[in-house]
């Protein structure tokens, strides 16, 4: 098997994909893994590149409700999530699961372009914030986990909706943030200051500062992709 074609999925339910690039791909979907099985909620639409592992299968295979997915240094996959997709980016890591409408794609590192059609949405968790778009239409975004308090977000096609704790912040589109987790100062607790916060618990803030229009960039040749009516 050509692992320009392949995939990879483990019996933990790790999905590990070697890519230098981005290439059509077609086949059976995968077969059960041992164990209860999960929701179906997806399809592998594009992989390519050198493939590492065992228990190696065909594109095209099915993901499941909780399958984590991976991509290595040089690599990218394509995925197809009800009726959004989503691009993992070299070396990322994440988990992804089906919600009402759409999908959560929980990002352990590395960098994500996700999209949704009008009337659909996604949802990206990364570092405690919630990423989301800010509307009904269309949108094309991208996520980049950074560090456990830093993240890149940036918006070609719609506005996202970014939320942290209690606070909420909009990216319109053709904007690009780096979003800073910073901790609250304490005050002078201990020192005959004020009482601290229920439980000694002291929220973060977040900043953000512009990062430019590199969104733009990213949108023009991965939109016409991920809305390709050839797209399952």
């Amino acid at each position: 098997m050509s692992p320009t074609n392949s995939f990879l999925r483990l019996h933990s339910r790790w999905v590990s994909i070697g890519i230098l690039g981005l290439t059509a791909v077609a086949g059976p979907a995968l077969a059960s893994p041992p164990g209860p099985l999960s929701a179906p909620i997806g399809t592998v639409l594009e992989v390519k590149g050198a493939q590492t592992g065992q228990a190696l299968t065909s594109g095209g295979a099915t993901i499941y409700d909780g399958d984590r997915l991976q991509t290595e240094a040089s690599s990218t996959l394509r995925v197809m999530l009800g009726d959004s997709q989503m691009v993992l980016r070299p070396g990322t890591l994440t988990e992804v699961r089906g919600i009402s409408n759409g999908f959560s794609a929980t990002l352990a590192h590395g960098s994500v372009i996700v999209s949704s059609r009008e009337a659909r949405t996604f949802q990206v968790l990364a570092d405690g914030a919630v990423i989301r778009p800010a509307g009904g239409e269309a949108t094309l975004a991208q996520v980049t986990w950074v560090s456990p308090t830093e993240l890149l977000l940036s918006s070609s096609r719609g506005a996202i909706e970014v939320s942290y704790e209690s606070e909420t912040k909009t990216i319109e589109a053709g904007s690009s943030y780096r979003m800073l987790i910073e901790p609250n100062d304490p005050g002078p607790q201990g020192n005959g200051g004020g009482p601290p916060s229920a439980g000694g618990h002291h929220s973060n803030k977040v900043v953000y500062i512009v990062a430019g229009s590199v969104a733009a960039v990213v949108g023009v040749v991965v939109w016409r992709a991920l809305v390709s009516p050839a797209a399952p």
